[in-house]
């Protein structure tokens, strides 16, 4: 249980001083890549050099928006709240439910007999937003679902992902580059920050796998971040072991295959591609689904970066468990959750809500 204590002064320069290496995996394990590096490279800090834009009320980006029906007015009361006591600004954009969606509307490929509403509603939401940005003419945007949670410390830990981001942005191509100085780097089109399931790309099963000219397995490991669970909290892990990597590793990555579309950043060019994509070419699958291929197959030159464990992930609150999603089906017998929890989420702001509004220090989702 998250309990206040009196507030003391909380210190994070292990979250900003982190050491991160850069592996190319192609294959063997971890520990003989990590052996091969010359030395581990420690990322600048923010303090140091003046705060990055990262630190700002929109995160680095020009916007943040977050996508939600107007009916769930709870999950807007603690997102508002949430973003307020972490420093940052949110703008809202109205979901879709997608029973009301004409016919003529739907996607190319879209069955409404095979596929729910609520999934045709999910992508019509994500698809506004991208929208959104190129008709707004928007250098970038972080947009995220409307039932998020992340740690308390999340700006340190972006600080850190764009570092790390930046070094993986060396082989990306450059001729799209953001539109202004964004301290993630100024070559991505997409930054996967929040999802569930991580395939990296040199572990895809054989019927997604890409050419051989296009697999990217680049990856920056951020060493001894305390936001980062010990087992056997840590997940996601879709087609590695924990085990093959240091305790309280995050890893930063090209990604191969993702599941769950918490939270992603575009930058312009992104926004552009991801509609041309997402919206035009056709969905017949969950809108996480197609983000998914966006990347993997590097659509129109999509570059991407992702990251694991997610800084973003879905809460699940104390209450009625068949109000957690608005696309999945979590039962009608309204069984009760008697104590809310976020899966990978050290110091959950959600859950630390209590105690940042008395002004008590945060504490820890899981006793060690």
């Amino acid at each position: 249980m998250i309990a206040g204590r009196p507030s003391t002064t909380l210190v994070v320069a292990t979250v900003v001083f982190v050491c991160v290496v850069i592996t190319f995996l192609s294959s063997g394990s971890v520990h003989s890549q990590l052996r091969t590096t010359s030395s581990p490279t420690r990322l600048a800090s923010a303090e140091k050099h003046g705060k990055s834009d990262v630190f700002n009320a929109t995160l680095g980006f020009e916007k943040v928006f977050v996508i939600g029906l107007p009916e769930r007015s709870d999950k807007r009361d603690a997102l508002t709240l949430m973003s307020a006591l972490t420093g940052f600004k949110l703008s809202w954009i109205d979901g879709v439910l997608g029973k009301t969606m004409s016919d003529k509307a739907l996607p190319l490929g879209w069955n409404r007999e095979t596929m729910q509403d609520s999934n045709l509603g999910s992508w019509r939401g994500h698809v506004n937003a991208m929208r959104r940005i190129v008709e707004d003419g928007i250098s970038s945007a972080l947009i995220m679902e409307d039932d998020m949670d992340w740690d308390v410390h999340v700006k340190a830990q972006l600080d850190q992902f764009a570092a790390a981001a930046r070094t993986l942005q060396k082989d990306f191509h450059r001729n799209q580059p953001v539109e202004s100085p964004s301290p993630y780097g100024q070559d991505w089109d997409m930054l996967w920050l929040g999802s569930c399931v991580t395939t990296f790309d040199e572990h895809l099963p054989e019927h997604l796998k890409i050419a051989e000219e296009q697999r990217n397995p680049q990856k920056v490991l951020i060493f001894d971040d305390p936001t980062v669970p010990l087992p056997p909290h840590i997940l996601a892990n879709g087609s590695f072991s924990w085990e093959e990597y240091p305790p309280r590793t995050r890893i930063v990555y090209v990604p191969g295959d993702n599941v769950c579309s918490f939270a992603y950043a575009l930058s312009a060019s992104g926004a552009q591609k991801a509609l041309h994509h997402m919206g035009l070419e056709g969905q017949y699958k969950p809108f996480d689904n197609h983000l998914s291929d966006l990347c993997r197959m590097r659509v129109d030159g999509m570059r991407c970066v992702s990251v694991v464990p997610s800084l973003f992930v879905h809460h699940r609150p104390k209450g009625r468990i068949s109000a957690d999603s608005d696309i999945n089906k979590a039962g009608q017998n309204e069984e009760m959750r008697e104590v809310g929890f976020t899966e990978n989420i050290v110091y959950s702001t959600r859950l630390n809500l209590g105690n940042l509004v008395r002004g008590l220090e945060p504490e820890e989702q899981w006793a060690e």
